[in-house]
């Protein structure tokens, strides 16, 4: 099984980072600030990301360039970020498949993809033109649901800019995933590292509560 799935089966919510350029010592960074797997963009060194970190790494399907980039499947990566048409390409069976929804997103749609054999969907779901806008009431439904009715893993990308004291409102929704994008990250290694950490503590404070909730 895909470790991002077994790492999302396990944890109240998993802390996804797409690191804002493909580089080994922001990768490296990334994963001591707290990221649980990391997602990245393909380039000559995707080799030696992988192999530079212990979390999960999975690799970013363009539209464009979808159909080129399936072979490289076959490789490391432990899942894939793709979208609902690229299913009829032979995608590796071995790698979590996380179907990414679009603003073009609707019941009808996630209840058709849900059906295929795919791992988890992407909820990437806000308009291009609302991107690093404040949350809104309306994303928590939709995320909502999404996970009731798909029963897959739902990870949540910060199209909006979401913030540290959203992040157990975002959990609350059953989403089983955060996945941190330049909106909230910046593109600075110093900017990524801070904001991780500060995500980090806000999904172990979750886990901190949902373990006192059980043993009361």
């Amino acid at each position: 099984m895909s470790r991002l799935l077994e790492i999302m089966k396990s944890h109240p919510l998993t802390l996804i980072v797409n690191l804002p350029k493909n580089d080994v010592e922001m990768a490296k960074a990334a994963c001591d600030a707290g990221a649980d797997a990391l997602v990245i963009s393909h380039s000559e060194n995707d080799k030696e990301i992988i192999n530079s970190v212990l979390v999960p790494v999975g690799l970013d399907l363009p539209r464009n360039k979808a159909k080129e980039l399936v072979p490289l499947l076959a490789s490391d990566f432990d899942f894939m970020n793709f979208y609902p048409e690229m299913l009829e390409y032979n995608i590796n069976p071995g790698k979590a498949k996380i179907v990414v929804l679009d603003e073009s997103y609707s019941l009808d749609k996630l209840m058709t993809v849900s059906k295929e054999k795919i791992d988890a969907i992407n909820a990437a779901i806000i308009p291009v033109r609302q991107t690093g806008k404040d949350l809104v009431v309306g994303d928590l439904q939709n995320y909502i649901a999404m996970a009731m009715s798909s029963n897959l893993p739902v990870i949540v990308p910060t199209q909006r800019s979401i913030k540290i004291s959203e992040v157990s409102i975002i959990w609350d929704t059953g989403a089983r995933g955060l996945l941190l994008t330049e909106v909230v990250l910046g593109a600075s290694l110093k900017s990524m590292v801070k904001a991780i950490k500060e995500y980090r503590i806000a999904i172990d404070d979750i886990s901190v509560d949902e373990d006192s909730i059980t043993a009361s």
